[in-house]
């Protein structure tokens, strides 16, 4: 897996289209305690839509929920804006790391899913086998490794 992180910058935003290109999942984060990076969200999306494949997956994601004495934005709304573009959504704290290896690993699995059944269509053509995603841990982190069947 290859992880891109522009912070949502506009100072980015010109090299973020071509990434967009051969991306098969995009997370998107907004901070639950600010209100304008969830405007920005449908902007971000919208940038999704015009550069990145048709197929790609989507996740949505409410940062900082450990936070919430300081919420700007219910979590309702976030996942009302999830529904309304037909994306997963999970509010997350990289601090407290609530949900943060669930976003990755549904993200994954939904990728690898995709993955599988595209090859599984195109078995006839020679294509390789499915593809399997496991965790390995240790004491101090973790990590993720893919490996193809």
């Amino acid at each position: 897996l290859n992880f891109r992180d522009t912070a949502g910058q506009e100072r980015f935003r010109t090299i973020t289209t071509a990434y967009y290109r051969g991306a098969m999942g995009i997370m998107l984060v907004y901070d639950i305690t600010n209100e304008k990076s969830f405007d920005n969200i449908k902007n971000w999306i919208r940038n999704i839509e015009e550069h990145a494949s048709s197929d790609v997956e989507r996740m949505i994601l409410g940062n900082k929920c450990d936070m919430n004495e300081k919420r700007q934005v219910s979590k309702e709304k976030g996942e009302k804006l999830a529904i309304d573009y037909g994306i997963k959504f999970l509010e997350t704290s990289a601090k407290s790391s609530i949900n943060v290896e669930e976003a990755f690993f549904t993200l994954a699995r939904d990728i690898m899913t995709k993955l599988n059944r595209k090859m599984n269509d195109n078995s006839s053509t020679g294509a390789g086998g499915p593809v399997k995603i496991t965790e390995n841990r240790s004491k101090k982190s973790s990590f993720f490794r893919c490996t193809l069947l």
